[in-house]
């Protein structure tokens, strides 16, 4: 029986891959969180979007704890925000001694954070009395359970665009006997979907939403969930297979690409309020793995035009310094491009 959408982005062993991604990811993102700090600082946003947060590597999440925001975190992949929120609550101070976001005594209603939140009897303790530290590496706290805040949404952040492909592709190559019939098959479904979903999020509702190297995962998924399920099917196309395919490839992998960066500014347009800043970084390039060859990365051009068709530009709310990030995450590096942008009036 072939792997469904929703197994497919069931992660196994997930919460040591989360525990793995957040100590392998968090010192290469540390400029894009870091710009984040500053745009909160320099807004003070009530209600803040983190979509794509996935283990939060990219999320300055105690400054967004701080600062008394409604936060809502956004991710498909169930379990990895939660993971998240647990790896990012304990540092160390200059002692060594643990201190946690939640139990600060700036924090209003440590509760709705911690269900077992209970204040210390010392004068201005760094840990509540029911903080247990964890023996593992990073630290967490072993008595934590999650409150009602943050809020979690484990959905699509395309407005149901990837998910409806997904849910449908099956159905689609059941008839499908070759390579180049699937191919064929899968680009017509990527054209006709028309999704319905959206976030639960209300319209108008966020003063700063953050997309931190979301829109380069779409190039990946849900066309590797395609090519996937098609060599279950018909088993790998061969190497001169493959170099006929190529041209196929491409095709269905870029209309896909183009739909969900399309659907997924269609649902930062929605909920962002007002006066409103969305924080969008994506890699322009990038490098071959242990090379010093670099490549644009494909699509810039088509996510660009997508987002001026939506939003202003401002490249005030940033440093001049921190607009291109290069960062070395695994064993490429990566050239990001930061934009802050606004709604265009209606």
């Amino acid at each position: 029986m072939s792997v469904t959408w929703e197994e497919y982005l069931s992660v196994p062993d997930a919460d040591a891959k989360f525990v793995a991604c957040f100590g392998r990811c968090r010192n290469a993102f540390e400029r894009h969180r870091e710009n984040i700090r500053g745009l909160v600082e320099k807004t003070s946003p009530r209600v803040v979007a983190c979509l794509g947060a996935g283990v939060l590597n990219d999320i300055p999440y105690r400054t967004l704890v701080r600062s008394g925001a409604t936060i809502h975190l956004v991710d498909w992949l169930a379990g990895s925000s939660d993971a998240g929120i647990s790896l990012s609550l304990i540092e160390t101070d200059e002692d060594q001694r643990p201190e946690c976001i939640y139990c600060d005594v700036s924090i209003d209603c440590p509760e709705e954070f911690c269900v077992n939140y209970q204040r210390s009897r010392g004068s201005a303790g760094a840990v509540c009395d029911r903080f247990a530290l964890s023996p593992c590496e990073p630290p967490t706290c072993e008595a934590f359970l999650k409150g009602e805040s943050p809020l979690v949404h484990y959905e699509d952040v395309t407005g149901g665009y990837a998910s409806q492909f997904g849910h449908r592709l099956l159905r689609e190559l059941r008839d499908a006997r070759t390579w180049e019939r699937a191919l064929s098959k899968a680009t017509k479904l990527a054209g006709r979907i028309q999704p319905t979903g959206r976030l639960s999020i209300d319209d108008a509702s966020v003063d700063l939403v953050t997309s931190s190297m979301l829109v380069s995962q779409f190039a990946h998924e849900p066309y590797d969930f395609f090519s996937a399920r098609t060599a279950e099917r018909l088993g790998p196309p061969t190497p001169q297979q493959e170099a006929s395919l190529l041209p196929a490839m491409e095709k269905l992998r870029s209309a896909l690409f183009a739909h969900q960066v399309q659907r997924h500014l269609d649902e930062v347009q929605r909920i962002l309020a007002a006066g409103g800043i969305c924080y969008l970084s994506f890699e322009v390039f990038s490098t071959v793995p242990q090379s010093h060859q670099w490549f644009m990365v494909e699509g810039v051009p088509a996510v660009l035009k997508a987002a001026g068709d939506r939003f202003h530009f401002n490249f005030d709310l940033l440093p001049e310094t921190e607009l291109i990030v290069q960062f070395q995450a695994t064993r490429r590096r990566s050239l990001t491009l930061c934009v802050v942008m606004e709604l265009k009036p209606i």
